[in-house]
């Protein structure tokens, strides 16, 4: 039933990009808003312009470059027609040199704005009241997003209020809102021009909210407020392919959202999840992902039934591998979980199908499988034995786990895009939503 529900969706994508409706194109090295944007040479240069835009049946081709703003999807798709977004990494359609397309929440912040504090290592910035700010990033370093101190087991459970947190921990910060002041805590206590420093205060890249039938292909999203691609309330039939999202809190939200696949995207290094089904998100559908460094790789909670996850590789996450959390009739199938601190495998109080996986463990200290409170399982043969679940996986063996995404050279390539992209003919050149002639050291 629901191989045969992914195989709709990802039939009818294929048809809308084939239907008789309006094709727009954002372009940053040529692109101007004034412009209609129904064509390469008449390109938008903003992708805030397709909000609005994009109706049932559209197409929105997306240049290379780094686009410091949010697409909220203001209209529906239908089945016999959907929205999609493409981002266009090989300038087949827009004309441009290749690269990859990139949607921040990020904006640098501004030269010399922070001011130091009473404490070692803190330092504070009043941002302008019309821009509430959502989280901060050291560029310059693996692009981990400073720990909000409110989330601390220091705040939570010691108590300590969250500038006390601030003061303690590195690499953390508390924004104010009363008093309208961000304060922060470098990673080495160095002042923040010390860093390049960027400050989060977009929620989303591409947000969906009540709205269906919409795709969402190739981007990548950094350092969002809340999600790189969010599938919200009473949002529908969903899709997400080959993207990648890192830095957010979630990689890929999908809240009270029904019928959303996500599919081959890589996601890491989020301050909760690669990808999180939730309020009652059923039938999400996980397949071909890679997830890492996020607190739990793909998670389902809160009645959010009905879940499929299929050759995902998981592994290296601070919490779990797969979650599966009151969210009944999952099935797990053909994935790989491969050292996740704590648990590959966590389920707390649900029924679920889960056979011809891989489990494999690096250290002592962590688990195969965790059953939240009571039962804990070190190898795969505990866990089958009491559980009679993964009868036919095995455990280690699992192969290498995909390369991990250099966030370094995806900075330097991006932020230097538009210079490069301008000056280069392909760019300039006529086109037609064909590929520009290109030169023989191109072609090489």
């Amino acid at each position: 039933m629901r191989r045969t529900l992914v195989v709709a969706i990802l039939v009818a994508t294929a048809a809308a990009l084939e239907a008789d409706a309006a094709d727009y194109y954002v372009r940053q090295t040529v692109g101007n808003d004034a412009n209609d944007g129904l064509s390469p040479e008449t390109a938008w240069e903003h992708v805030a312009k397709l909000s609005a835009a994009m109706h049932a049946g559209d197409t929105a081709y997306v240049g290379p470059g780094l686009y410091r703003e949010q697409i909220t999807v203001l209209n529906d798709g239908g089945a016999d027609g959907r929205i999609t977004f493409i981002a266009d990494t090989t300038g087949q359609r827009t004309g441009d040199p290749p690269g990859v397309v990139m949607i921040t929440g990020a904006d640098p912040a501004e030269a010399g704005a922070f001011t130091g504090s009473s404490a070692p290592g803190v330092y504070q910035f009043s941002p302008a009241p019309t821009r509430p700010i959502q989280g901060a990033v050291e560029m310059d370093g693996a692009q981990y997003r400073y720990t909000r101190a409110r989330d601390t087991r220091e705040h939570l459970l010691e108590r300590m209020s969250e500038l006390e947190v601030v003061a303690k921990l590195p690499y953390s910060f508390f924004y104010d809102k009363d008093a309208n002041i961000l304060y922060i805590h470098t990673s080495d206590g160095r002042p923040p021009d010390k860093h390049e420093i960027e400050l989060i205060y977009r929620g989303n890249g591409i947000s969906v909210t009540g709205k269906h039938f919409v795709s969402v292909i190739g981007f990548t999203f950094r350092h969002m407020g809340d999600a790189g691609i969010n599938f919200f309330k009473q949002s529908g039939d969903g899709i997400a392919i080959d993207n990648t999202s890192y830095g957010s809190r979630q990689g890929i939200r999908v809240y009270n959202a029904t019928n959303v696949l996500v599919y081959r995207n890589t996601l890491f290094r989020n301050e909760n999840c690669g990808v999180y089904f939730a309020a009652q998100s059923t039938n999400g559908v996980a397949i071909g992902n890679t997830a890492y460094e996020n607190v739990k790789g793909l998670r389902w909670s809160s009645d959010s039934a009905s879940g499929l996850a299929v050759d995902n590789a998981l592994f290296e996450n601070h919490e779990a591998g797969i979650s599966i959390e009151k969210a009944p009739r999952a099935i797990l199938r053909s994935n790989r979980l491969v050292n996740n601190a704590k648990s590959q495998l966590l389920v707390i109080q649900v029924d679920y199908e889960s056979e011809d996986n891989c489990f494999e463990t690096a250290s002592p200290d962590q688990l195969t499988a965790d059953f939240v409170f009571t039962e804990h399982y070190k190898t795969l043969g505990d866990y089958q034995q009491a559980k009679r679940r993964d009868l036919h996986s095995r455990q280690g063996g699992c192969g290498p786990m995909p390369q991990k995404v250099d966030v370094s050279k995806l900075h330097a390539d991006t932020v230097g895009y538009a210079k490069r992209g301008r000056q280069s003919p392909r760019a300039s050149g006529k086109t037609s939503g064909t590929p520009a002639a290109t030169s023989g050291e191109e072609k090489k």
